[in-house]
């Protein structure tokens, strides 16, 4: 179907039009308390045609492979790329590239295909088991999902790929209550790959850490707030990363005027020991891949180079008009969805500092770890984190938790204030990015100081 697709594609005069078939297998598992309350296995098939006619984009996608329809949906694409050509003021254009030939199957050490659903729900009722007892937690859920993505992607350039991965996470939320308050606290495990995720950390163990810090947190003390030094772990400086610094690194922001990034290509935008890199070839990242969804080699993208702004995330469309050459970011949710420029796994690079050293000089600051959420204003560079964790520092000491913290400043003060890199570079949590279609992500770095960052609470 295919290939028919595309030569159909070819005989209706279009400039450009690419095919992407998609196959997806997944399975989810949702346990409450102990109990089994979901259990959804699915999958889906699906197609769709994007094509290009005089600097005009046309797009149709289905899970129907009815010849009639799949043609008629071709000729609708077109139309709207003319439609579409009418109404612009610049024609679309896209970077030239090599059109690939290959097969890249990424398969698991250890395929969950290959475990029983029994044993993946015994995973969720260890997770359950190993926190059960705690009196504070008045709700746990524990969660488990698999997807198995299998792509085709052909091109009238004569790109012709064949890709294949599987993606695992296992997940616990908690709720904790006593005579202090209530709060809450979740974490994952997982990745690009199998079980063996599960080997480097047994997410039982996870659970019984996440609960520990959850319950700590019920007796914590508001923060003091002001200006101050915030040493933040592997997990929140990678959040920052992702957040503040990628998504205003992503070269469609740039091009509409919503980045606080743009026109800071050659220039000093961070303090020199900071190296901040998107990389899809990652192994066991939760957003690696070998082809973007433009048919681009997947790659590690160094977007600050010891403080220089050197590159944006870019697709064929965004590197044309930018004049970079592109870098493999073109993401799409699935087959139903149009690739926009995205991010796979986004870290800072680690430093040569040891964690007590870290700590050293710091008079009065902030531990922070991990992230309850926030929000960033890429074009004015303005944003504002909560942490999970947090702990005081006293005359470089850690000395007593903290609830309700949060941090914030501005993109460029904030990278400028990073004054020293830990040498415990780690991947945190995987996740999923939203920017108009969900696609799993990773994010990263080593514990990170700033100084200067503006903490919230209340004496």
């Amino acid at each position: 179907m295919e290939e028919r697709l595309l030569e159909m594609a070819a005989k209706r005069g279009v400039d450009f039009a690419d095919v992407r078939l998609e196959e997806t297998r997944r399975l989810s598992l949702e346990m409450k308390d102990g109990k089994l309350k979901k259990a959804i296995p699915g999958s889906e098939r699906g197609i769709s045609v994007r094509v290009l006619v005089d600097g005009g984009w046309g797009f149709y996608s289905t899970n129907r492979f009815d010849n009639g329809e799949v043609e008629a949906g071709l000729d609708k694409a077109v139309r709207m790329a003319r439609a579409s050509a009418g109404a612009r003021t610049e024609k679309a254009e896209l970077a030239e590239i090599d059109a690939p030939h290959a097969t890249a199957i990424w398969t698991p050490e250890k395929p969950p295909e290959k475990r029983t659903l029994e044993e993946k729900s015994d995973l969720l009722s260890d997770m359950y088991g190993a926190v059960k007892d705690l009196p504070e937690l008045v709700s746990v859920t524990t969660a488990y999902g698999e997807t198995t993505v299998r792509h085709r992607y052909l091109s009238t350039e004569g790109a012709d790929l064949s890709t294949g991965l599987t993606r695992i996470l296992a997940q616990t939320h908690f709720i904790a209550k006593n005579e202090h308050g209530i709060t809450s606290g979740r974490a994952r495990i997982g990745g690009t790959g199998g079980f063996e995720h599960f080997d480097r950390e047994h997410p039982a163990d996870k659970a019984v850490e996440t609960a520990r810090v959850t319950i700590t947190q019920l007796s914590a003390k508001s923060a003091p707030g002001g200006k101050m030094t915030v040493i933040a772990d592997p997990d929140l400086t990678g959040v920052f990363t992702h957040e503040a610094v990628g998504h205003a690194s992503e070269a469609d922001l740039v091009l509409a005027g919503d980045s606080c990034l743009e026109g800071m290509l050659g220039k000093q935008v961070a303090n020199e020991i900071v190296t901040v890199v998107d990389d899809s070839t990652l192994p066991g990242g939760y957003g690696s891949f070998a082809f973007d969804d433009n048919g681009i080699p997947g790659q590690r993208k160094v977007l600050i180079e010891s403080g220089i702004q050197k590159d944006f995330m870019s697709d064929r469309y965004t590197a044309k008009r930018l004049g970079l050459v592109p870098n493999g970011a073109a993401r799409a949710e699935s087959y139903a969805h149009r690739p926009l420029v995205r991010m796979s796994n986004t870290f800072i690079e680690g430093g040569d500092h040891s964690f007590e050293e870290l700590f050293e000089g710091v008079k009065t600051g902030v531990y922070a770890k991990g992230t309850r959420g926030g929000q960033v204003d890429t074009a004015k560079g303005g944003f504002q984190f909560s942490a999970q964790e947090a702990y005081l520092i006293e005359n470089g000491e850690i000395t007593r938790p903290l609830r309700d913290v949060s941090v914030s400043g501005t993109i460029l003060t904030t990278l400028k204030n990073i004054d020293a890199l830990g040498n415990d570079w780690a991947l945190g949590d995987p996740g999923i990015c939203g920017k108009g279609q969900m696609v799993p992500v990773g994010d990263g770095g080593p514990t990170t100081r700033i100084r200067d960052a503006i903490v919230g609470g209340s004496s």
